[in-house]
């Protein structure tokens, strides 16, 4: 019995700095945003006054956003930081001019993040990520290039993200918001 409790502790202090491993490190990431919705809460409050509109619309698939991302790990299981993006083919349903079908527009979003991981194993991450910013959009309705641009708050609630790697790295996630349905791409740590 002594001897296991013994071996336990030295596994125990052997294991423990390799718990120690990203604390105080940053990341960088670059990622395609596949269906991003800069005006999250807008879109939730419109698909909730739509349910008894008895008018279709048609839902085309636009490009995505590309982002870039940085955390700095404040501890082994908590990382904050934040995200840029451009939106240079946004969907005009996303925003409140819905009557116009013909319109050219572009957003920028920017947010702060916060990152818990579930899992943490060497070579693998699973986590998930909240995040809370706002977008710039530029909306053009014509051939005479009338615009507009209007701002708002937006969000990204990501339940489950999966990283391969050590220093380099892929990674996918799966959410909801600036960054889309699913945010896919490469990360650095240093």
């Amino acid at each position: 019995m002594k001897k296991t409790v013994s071996q336990m502790i030295v596994m125990l202090l052997l294991t423990l700095p390799s718990f120690a491993q990203d604390k105080g490190s940053s990341e960088i990431t670059a990622s395609y945003a596949v269906l991003p919705s800069e005006n999250m809460l807008g879109n939730l409050w419109m698909g909730f006054a739509r349910i008894s509109d008895h008018g279709a619309r048609s839902f085309t698939f636009r490009k995505g956003a590309p982002f870039v991302s940085y955390k700095y790990y404040i501890s082994e299981r908590i990382a904050i930081g934040g995200a840029t993006g451009y939106n240079a083919f946004a969907n005009e349903s996303n925003f409140r001019y819905t009557d116009y079908t013909q319109m050219d527009v572009k957003t920028i979003t920017t947010a702060g993040e916060v990152t818990w991981f579930y899992v943490r194993k060497p070579g693998i991450n699973v986590y998930a990520t909240a995040g809370v910013g706002f977008y710039v959009m530029k909306a053009s309705f014509d051939a005479q290039n009338t615009s507009t641009v209007t701002q708002g708050m937006t969000a990204q609630l990501t339940p489950v993200g999966v990283r391969f790697g050590k220093k380099v790295g892929v990674f996918t996630e799966l959410g909801y918001g600036y960054k889309g349905v699913l945010n896919t791409g490469l990360r650095f740590r240093f």
